[in-house]
């Protein structure tokens, strides 16, 4: 049974959405937890350049970093709740983040409870001046990642999250993380591939990604397109530099493809930043 120290969640927002226009909203991230409940209707979700319909009754979870979009199709609507937090920390878990495979997750058997709770935070929100209303708000948040964590061992969770729960991160682990980092962080201009860096570590792919992921909470080449990106955003705000000469600059030899990952990143592209 997963057991929660610390949990103490802080709520930076819980709204409903009824989303009636058609339309592609910016791809974009958080530097926070966000629950995406679809209570009525559906829409198309991007999550990290891979599309899915969620529909009534399903529900998104974001860990910061994870980049998303939204498309209402033409012809429908839907209604949502958006959930933000932060300060969660499981353990033998990164602080706010929680080990579920994929953000579109499966609730089972608490899915009945899940939805009913949602739709009692929707109507307490329509009554922001009432007593005790942030406090309410507050406590049926807490309820739904309760519901939310139930749900976790029903998911195809990472046999990382499990071992890492049965026990501290060893020594060892902890430190080819950390030389990982560096490694990344000195030489991310250069053109690596995840073998390059795990032959320097002296370890398998298989087992840095998996380590690292771990710890991390993203994988090392999720880690290495970040640092890229946010140097190239960087390079771009100087006025005497090329899209090709910042590509380049972040290790890109192909400045189109560097182009093609700045705008799934960013939701624009590299030529578009204003300086």
């Amino acid at each position: 049974m997963l057991q929660l120290s610390e949990f103490e969640p802080e709520v930076l927002y819980a709204f409903p959405f009824r989303n009636e226009h058609p339309g592609t909203y910016v791809y974009h991230q958080h530097d926070f937890l966000e629950l995406s409940i679809m209570l009525e209707g559906y829409s198309d979700y991007n999550v990290e350049g891979q599309w899915r319909r969620v529909v009534a009754g399903q529900a998104l979870l974001f860990n910061p970093g994870i980049h998303h979009q939204e498309t209402q199709p033409p012809h429908t609507q839907s209604l949502q709740l958006h959930i933000g937090f932060r300060h969660i920390a499981l353990p033998g878990q990164v602080p706010n983040h929680l080990p579920f495979k994929d953000a579109l997750i499966s609730l089972d058997d608490y899915r009945a409870e899940f939805m009913a709770n949602a739709q009692r935070i929707v109507a307490e929100s329509q009554r922001p001046t009432a007593f005790g209303h942030a406090l309410l708000i507050q406590a049926m948040v807490i309820e739904q990642l309760c519901w939310l964590l139930r749900s976790l061992p029903e998911n195809s969770v990472s046999n990382d999250y499990t071992e890492l729960h049965q026990g501290n991160v060893s020594r060892d682990q902890q430190a080819l993380v950390n030389a990982a980092t560096y490694y990344l962080d000195v030489h991310y201009n250069e053109d690596l591939t995840l073998g390059t860096v795990a032959a320097s570590l002296h370890v398998s792919a298989a087992y840095l990604s998996r380590t690292f992921k771990a710890i991390q909470g993203e994988t090392p080449i999720s880690y290495l397109t970040r640092l890229r990106m946010q140097r190239a955003k960087q390079l771009l705000m100087q006025e005497a530099i090329t899209v090709r000469q910042v590509a380049h600059a972040v290790g890109y030899q192909d400045p189109y493809y560097f182009s093609k990952v700045f705008k799934r990143y960013f939701g624009a592209a590299p030529t578009l930043i204003e300086r």
